[in-house]
Order: structure tokens, then C-alpha cells, then sequence
């Protein structure tokens, strides 16, 4: 029979080749690249392999990963193999490198990977893998297994400079204990400072693809307490208790990250051989993580470790920072200590790990690995120095102690942030606080571009504030130095400061504002001379003033001026006002006020509640504000409560009765230039509460048989968790996924939490997305109207259909009760069929829409039983599913019986 049910193809691809000679002996290795000029990569290929190996090779075939797809293998280059004839190490291991250099032609991401048969047998957690014939497949092991290593090299402007591939200075082959702890780092160093990330993956067989048959060392053993881990940020590796002795293969993938981005990656296949034994290997005492301000002054420590059995340790080091640095680290391996003093040249955004080891001499030698990480600190900026001039700050500084180590092309991205806070704090950046941290309270006020342009002119101060200054330095890829220290300076008063913008009158017309300020006392009159003359500017809201109101008289003293004005005749209803005051000598402007708005209410109605919110914007800090009200009968404000908050909140009001506010706002400059308190009215406003504050919506959870097509929907009831005036729940419902979901009943019972989807025609769905949302009680609103609130809806759950389609290949149209139509065994959320039903000689015979189909035999055009006899057909089904309609299409034959009982003729 022939079945239609959320059918799944699986596609079986056996990848099959062949070689003449199994070169058993390959045990590890990897690939690494570096820049040469233009497009240009030199790329080195690093093999272990096992020394008493018949085989050896002398060169190595390698993908660039720019070759087409029909490449051959000879057509492939050759690298030559750089070191003689191999390094022989302990432990059977011979280290092969093969150098070759490649000119790409652009741009794109390239898969750079060599392939070699095969790998050395009797690898463990390696089972059939790459077979080559089916027999192999049967009792192959790691032997048969195509040896490949891969690396990613990326090519494109926006990585922001060319990539050079990690190097990895810890060799790949190590020996372990059976039951005791080994330990591994592959020690890798990339020179360009990029983030390193370490994931445990695959090894790699023909293709460069993962390895068939290939498994985790402790899936290998499949126990609890043999944990196989690496740690991604430093590339710890650690296997809790090997518990199998023989050789395992694993696959290290260390990717590089540059602002994000992947920009490259080494895959390296490393081998470990477990063996039988009595040591355990030495313990490091732990050690910490460092920073280091990179000024030569150097860090300093000893490793120390201990030897469980009493045996001899051999301590070593490996890091990038002992060869590729400018300022090499130092490490002697007889006191086991290192030190290190990095410059200028060594700052960037990456810590440096350093892996020590310590090997004792036991049989075998096992290796206890502490890695640390190292990050080098830009220095601070000196001298940094704030003054002030009217109403803005000069912040300067000394360019950076790093200039020189700079490239030319490098300085214009070099940046200086400054950050502000109003007082002193103190602040002295810890060893490893680097920038300025939130939890001081300074805040970015800006940025300045380019390692020479050491000055900044902050605009945003007002007078009276003692405003601190703090800088960093940032490095193209994005280190931070250290903060320098705190600069501040006071604002004097060498401008005109506005004391007051409040309102005198609410009205849509004829309101009015009252503004004043203070002269500028500290101005030198020596130098800046008379006649004086101020300006005062308007906008309606929060905008820069920028409508001239009103222009003083001249003066000879600072004493003399007008220092208020009322404005008039405005809308001090529907918007607040915002001031600035100009100062003026001999008609040229010297300098400005700060600007200051009115007190502007803002409510918010709820439920028996107003909710103030007390909008400004003022040079000045408003520190208290009290509430005056005036109730539902009584005839003048009164005042009614006090906070230090620009929201207030009045709650148990009644519904529907009116409530009047107004606020007045106590401020301060904190400067004995302007005496306390400033004093500003805001708006009177009246409003009136009603209920239009929704529940909280339901949480939903559906309960549904496929089979059975039905569906329960099942809520909580809000008003025992959240809210306490649910009457109501209405239900949501949409068939298809992505259309707007339509009521589809309303419950008018809040303990009622179940609705039972009543599915009456067929054909039959529970396919669809649900939701439920929770009524409030009936309230009159301010219109004299009758509302409900209605909740958002909550969470939005969709089911989908299980459509099946089976059909028999056997029926006798003889008129026995039996099997007399051919119609579907069982069928389920399916809308529409399209089936044809051919003879042997491809002619239609039948043909329907109804998914029931019911043929009883009969040719269509004859109307006669059809011949005995095997009989063919297409079929589209078209299943209701959540997305909507979707066609199904198969073919099958059926087997006609007993047919010509009933009448004669042919098919």
C-alpha cells in the first residue's frame, strides 16, 4: 500500500577511491599561513608522522582552495618539504615541513587543505573511517582512514588588513596515563592580535570533510567520569581520566576573530597515546592572570609545581611572546622563571596566553599545563588640563606615550575618549581597569580622532558645576589605555545665568512666563567694556531658543541691567517655553546663558490614579518639588504632598471626578553666586481618572490529539496572580500561520479557563495559532460611554495538522459487500485529491477530486466493470496544514478483481 505521511527522504552518498599503497603513518599535523605582499600567502604545512613507517613523503599535495571544482589530484601543486628528510623526535614520531608560497586573485574565503593516505593504525576512537572498498568497511580500522588537515584563510578589505594564521608552539603528539589527568595546550600565538576562539571538532578524512567514524576519546569509553573538555577562551585541554590505554586522534579548530568577524582559522589533528602505567603526573601551583602597563617595567614570577611520586620536573614555556614580539619575553627554564617588560609595541585590545609545563621523568613523561593570560596596557595620558571660558571647557592633554609606535597610516585611527562627571571623585584605575568603568559616574562626553589632536571643547557645562575630566587612549583595534588622571575645573560666572522660567498664568492665549537671571559677576569689565546690553530669545517646547522677545537697554555697570522680563500673551497651555539670555558689549555678543525651560506637566491617566510627569529642561538642578492640588468640591489649591522625584504618582482617586494640579519646583546651581533655592511654577492642569488601564494578559497552554482532531485550550486566570477586575476572556484563532488572528467566541465567566474548539465540517483542521486575552469590568469613560480594556494577548501558540493518506492495491468490484470500491484505509486533514487511474495502455479509466475516491470498477466512458488486472495511477493530495494548502504527489498501481462478475465489457 501506499502512504502519504510528513514523508522524509534519505539520500545515502558512499564516496568511493582508491591507491595502490596504504601509507600507514600519519599521526598529526596542521597548516598555517602567513602574508607575503599583495595577494601573495606563504603557507606551511607541519605533518607528524610515525618514524619507522615504510612509507615517507618527500613533498606534499595541497588546495589553495581557488582551484576549480573539476581539479585533478594531479593537477594539484606540490610543496617540498623544507627540513631534510624530517625531524626525528621521541616516542616514534618524525616532524615533516613542507613551505609553498600562492598568489591569489582576489578577494573571498579560501579552504586551504592537504589530503594524504593514511593515517597510522590502530587509532581507537577512528573506526572504518573512508573505507575503500566494502570489504574494508567490515574490518578496516584507523588505518584506512585518509589523513587531511584544513585552514581558512580569508581575503577581504573589510577585515581591516591582511591575516597571518595562529602558530602553534606546543607540538601535537603527548603521551597520557591511564586513570590520571592529562592536560594539552597547542600554545597558539597570532601576531595580529586577533581574539582566538578553541572548539573541539571532527578530524578530517578524503574531501577535507569529517571524518566517518570518527568519536570523542570519552565517547569512545562511554563513562560518566571520562570528561574530554577544552576551554575556548584559552585552549586548555583536559582529559579527567583516560581509562582505555592505546592512541587517539583529535581534531583542535582555533578560529580568529576580528571585531566580530571570522577572519581565518587552523584546524590541527593532534594524536595522544595512552599507555599503562604507575606515574601521575606533577601538579602547577595555579596561577593568576595579568595585567601590565606597557611602560618597561617588567612582570616577574616563578612557576612552581610538584611531583606527586617524588620524580625530577622539567619545566618549559610556550607563547608567541618568547620569538614574535618586539620586546621578546624571557624564560629560564632551570629556575623555571619568566619575565617580561613590554612596550608600546606590544599593546593591543587581545591578552597574550603563556602556556608552562611541568613534565616529570616517570615512564612515561606526563605533563601537568597552567595557562595564563597576559594583557599589555596602554599607558595613560599626561598632563591632561582642563579651563574654562564662558560657558565651555578646553580639556587638554599630551599625545599619547605611544606615538612612535605608531605606523604613519595607523594614527588617524588612534582615538582619545574624554569622559565628565560633575566633582571630583578621586578615581585611580586598578591594574586591570582599563577606560573609564561605569561605577565611577563618568560619562562619555566625547571622542577625538587622530594620535596627534590632543584638545577637546565641551559646550555642554553650565555655571557653578565643578566639572571633572578623565582621558583614554584607544588603539586602532580597539585597546583602551588606562584613564589619566582627573582634571577639573569650575565654571565661572562670565555670562548672564537664567534663576528663573516659571509660569505666572495658564491659558491658551493670554498666559505669561517669568524669566530672570543674574549678571555676569565675574566678568572682567577691565577688558570686556561698556555699553552692556542683554537679549533674551523664546521657543514654544524644548528647542533652542532662537525668537529674539525682548532686548535691555544699555548699561554702563553690570548692576544696571534689566535682569526679568514677562512674556505674555502665550500658550502656556499645551506646551512649555524654553529661555536664553545674550550678553552684549559695545554691540558685539561676548557670551550666552545656558538655556532654561518652564515646568511643563505631563499626566497620565490610570485607573483611580493621575501619574505627574514633571518635565524640564533647566541649567539648574530642580532637587524637590511640591505638589499643590485642588480636589473634586474644593474651590483653590491647596498643598497636598512633596517629593524629590520628577514623577509623581496620586493613587485611590475616584473615577470619573475631575482633579486639578500644579507644581512648584525648588533648584539649585550649588554656587554661592546664585543664592538657593530657585523657585518655578509649572502649568495648572486638570484631568480626570477613568479606568483605561488593561489586565495583564493570560498565559495559554493548548491540549490537543492530532488523531483525533481536537483541541482544548487551557488559561490562567489573572485575577489570582496580577490584576483584580477580569470579567472576561475572548479567544483568538487563525488556520493559517501569518494571518491576522479573528474572535472567535467571548467567555463572560473569569473562573471559566477551558474553551473546547467545536470542529463541525469537514474536512476537519485543528491547524492554526491561538491566543487569549482578558475584559475588564464595564466603566463609564470621559464621552458618558461604556468601555471594556482589553489585554494584550499573551503568548501565541500554533499547532499544525498530522495529515495521513493510505490506499489499498487490491479490490474486487463483485458485489459482494467486500472490498467492492477502492477507496482510502483511513485519511486525515486533506482538502483535495487529484487522482487518474490508467490501464496498461496509458488510458484514463478514471479519474476524481473527492478525497474518498469510490470507484467501483467502472470505465469512465463506458461505464462498464474494467478488466481484471493491474491498474496504475498519479495522485496530487492537497493537505490542510498551518502554512496553508500544501500538494503532496505520489504514484502507485492497484490489482482489480472479480470485476467482470458484474458486467461485461473491458477496460
Amino acid at each position: 500500500m501506499k502512504k502519504i505521511a510528513l514523508r522524509a527522504i534519505v539520500l545515502l552518498i558512499i564516496v568511493v577511491s582508491s591507491t595502490n599503497l596504504f601509507a600507514t603513518h600519519n599521526r598529526a599535523g596542521e597548516i598555517t599561513y602567513e602574508h607575503v605582499e599583495g595577494l601573495k600567502y606563504r603557507v606551511t604545512i607541519t605533518t607528524y608522522t610515525k618514524n619507522s613507517a615504510i612509507a615517507d613523503r618527500p613533498w606534499l599535495k595541497i588546495k589553495w582552495g581557488d582551484e576549480p571544482s573539476n581539479v585533478t589530484e594531479a593537477q594539484l601543486d606540490s610543496l617540498p618539504r623544507v627540513n631534510g628528510n624530517g625531524e626525528v623526535l621521541p616516542d616514534d614520531v618524525q616532524k615533516n615541513i613542507y613551505v609553498g608560497e600562492h598568489n591569489y586573485s582576489g578577494p573571498g574565503s579560501f579552504q586551504i587543505s592537504v589530503e594524504d593516505p593514511n593515517r597510522n593504525a590502530g587509532v581507537l576512537n577512528i573506526n572504518n573511517g573512508n573505507a575503500i572498498t566494502p570489504q574494508d568497511q567490515k574490518t578496516s580500522t584507523s588505518v584506512m582512514a585518509i589523513f587531511s588537515i584544513s585552514s581558512l584563510l580569508v581575503i577581504s578589505p573589510g577585515i581591516n588588513g591582511h591575516n597571518n594564521s595562529v602558530i602553534l608552539t606546543n607540538p601535537p603528539t603527548q603521551q597520557a596515563c591511564i586513570f590520571q589527568p592529562w592536560e594539552h595546550n597547542p600554545a597558539a600565538y597570532d601576531v595580529d592580535g586577533d581574539e582566538l576562539v578553541y572548539s573541539l571538532v571532527s578530524c578530517l578524512g578524503a574531501g577535507a570533510l569529517p571524518l566517518a567514524g570518527w568519536e570523542t576519546p570519552d565517547d569512545y569509553t562511554d563513562s560518566n567520569s571520562d570528561t574530554f573538555t577544552i576551554n575556548e577562551q584559552t585552549g586548555d585541554i583536559q582529559w579527567l581520566e583516560p581509562l582505555v590505554a592505546g592512541e587517539y586522534n583529535i581534531a583542535i579548530l582555533i578560529q580568529e576573530f576580528r571585531n566580530g568577524t571570522l577572519v581565518g582559522s587552523v584546524l590541527r589533528d593532534m594524536q595522544i597515546t595512552v599507555v599503562n602505567c604507575n606515574n601521575q603526573p606533577p601538579v602547577i601551583e595555579p596561577l593568576p592572570d595579568f595585567c601590565i602597563d606597557a611602560n618597561g617595567t617588567p612582570l616577574e614570577f616563578t612557576v612552581t609545581a610538584t611531583d606527586p611520586d617524588g620524580d625530577p620536573i622539567v619545566y618549559s614555556a610556550y607563547s608567541g611572546i618568547f620569538t614574535d614580539v618586539e620586546n621578546d619575553a624571557n624564560w629560564n627554564p632551570n629556575l623555571h622563571h619568566f619575565s617580561w617588560a613590554p612596550q608600546c609595541e606590544e599593546v593591543r585590545a587581545q591578552p597574550y596566553y603563556v602556556s608552562f609545563a611541568a613534565t616529570d621523568n616517570g615512564n612515561p613523561n606526563l605533563t601537568d599545563i597552567e595557562t595564563v593570560s597576559i594583557l599589555v596596557v596602554a599607558p595613560r595620558v599626561e598632563n591632561p588640563l582642563a579651563s574654562a571660558q564662558g560657558n565651555q571647557v578646553t580639556v587638554e592633554w599630551d599625545v599619547t606615550p605611544c606615538l612612535n609606535a605608531f605606523e604613519v597610516y595607523e594614527q588617524p585611527y588612534v582615538k582619545y575618549k574624554i569622559y565628565r562627571h560633575v566633582g571630583a571623585t578621586g578615581f585611580i584605575p586598578n591594574q586591570c581597569q582599563l577606560g573609564v568603568p561605569a561605577s565611577t559616574g563618568y560619562v562619555l562626553v566625547g571622542t577625538v580622532n587622530g594620535a596627534n589632536n590632543n584638545s577637546f571643547v565641551d559646550t555642554d557645562v553650565i555655571f557653578g558645576g565643578e566639572f571633572c575630566y578623565l582621558i583614554v587612549t584607544v588603539w586602532p583595534d580597539g585597546a583602551q589605555s588606562y584613564a589619566s588622571a582627573e582634571t577639573c575645573v569650575t565654571i565661572q560666572k562670565e555670562a548672564p545665568v537664567l534663576i528663573k522660567a516659571s509660569i505666572g498664568a495658564t491659558d491658551m492665549a493670554l498666559g505669561n512666563d517669568t524669566i530672570r537671571w543674574s549678571e555676569p559677576s565675574d566678568l572682567d569689565t577691565t577688558v570686556i567694556l561698556p555699553p552692556y546690553q542683554y537679549k533674551l530669545y523664546h521657543t514654544d517646547g524644548f528647542n533652542n531658543p532662537a525668537q529674539l522677545i525682548f532686548s535691555s537697554a544699555e548699561f554702563t555697570f553690570l548692576a544696571q541691567g534689566t535682569t526679568q522680563y514677562v512674556h505674555e500673551n502665550i500658550n502656556t497651555v499645551e506646551n512649555a517655553h524654553s529661555y536664553r539670555v545674550e550678553f552684549y558689549a559695545a554691540g558685539t555678543m561676548v557670551n550666552s546663558s545656558a538655556v532654561a525651560s518652564t515646568v511643563f506637566l505631563e499626566p497620565v491617566i490610570g485607573d483611580n490614579q493621575i501619574t505627574l510627569n514633571i518635565t524640564h529642561d533647566t541649567p539648574w538642578t530642580n532637587y524637590e518639588f511640591y505638589i499643590y492640588r485642588k480636589a473634586p468640591g474644593e474651590s483653590d489649591f491647596t498643598f497636598y504632598d512633596i517629593t524629590s522625584e520628577a514623577v509623581y504618582i496620586d493613587d485611590s482617586l475616584q473615577n470619573n471626578k475631575s482633579y486639578c494640579y500644579r507644581v512648584l519646583t525648588l533648584g539649585t546651581y550649588n554656587s554661592p553666586g546664585v543664592p538657593d533655592s530657585l523657585y518655578n511654577w509649572s502649568q495648572q492642569i486638570c484631568v480626570t481618572p477613568y479606568d483605561q488601564t488593561p489586565p495583564c494578559p493570560p498565559e495559554l497552554e493548548l491540549v490537543h490529539n492530532c488523531a483525533d482532531h481536537t483541541v482544548q485550550l487551557v488559561w490562567n486566570n489573572p485575577n489570582l496572580t496580577c490584576t483584580n477586575d477580569v470579567t472576561a476572556y475572548n479567544i483568538y484563532y487563525t488556520p493559517v500561520q501569518g494571518t491576522p488572528l479573528q474572535l472567535i467566541a467571548t467567555i463572560n465567566d473569569p473562573n471559566i479557563t477551558t474553551y473546547d474548539m467545536v470542529i463541525e465540517q469537514e474536512p476537519f483542521s485543528i491547524a492554526g495559532c491561538y491566543y487569549v486575552t482578558a475584559l475588564d469590568s464595564l466603566n463609564i469613560w470621559p464621552d458618558g460611554q461604556l468601555h471594556q480594556n482589553e489585554s494584550s494577548n499573551g503568548n501565541v501558540i500554533c499547532i499544525d495538522n498530522c495529515p495521513i493518506y493510505f490506499l489499498p492495491n487490491i479490490f474486487s468490484p463483485n458485489g459482494d459487500g467486500i472490498n467492492d470500491l477502492f477507496v482510502p484505509f483511513e485519511y486525515r486533514y486533506i482538502e483535495s485529491i487529484d487522482i487518474k487511474i490508467y490501464n496498461r495502455w496509458g488510458n484514463v479509466v478514471f479519474e476524481t477530486t473527492d478525497p474518498a475516491i469510490n470507484w467501483d470498477g467502472r470505465n469512465k466512458d463506458s461505464n462498464n466493470i474494467s478488466n481484471d488486472g493491474a491498474y496504475y495511477y498519479t495522485i496530487r493530495v492537497n493537505t490542510i496544514r498551518l502554512s496553508g494548502i500544501v500538494t503532496e504527489e505520489f504514484a502507485g498501481s492497484i490489482q482489480l478483481m472479480d470485476g467482470k462478475v458484474l458486467g461485461s465489457g473491458g477496460q
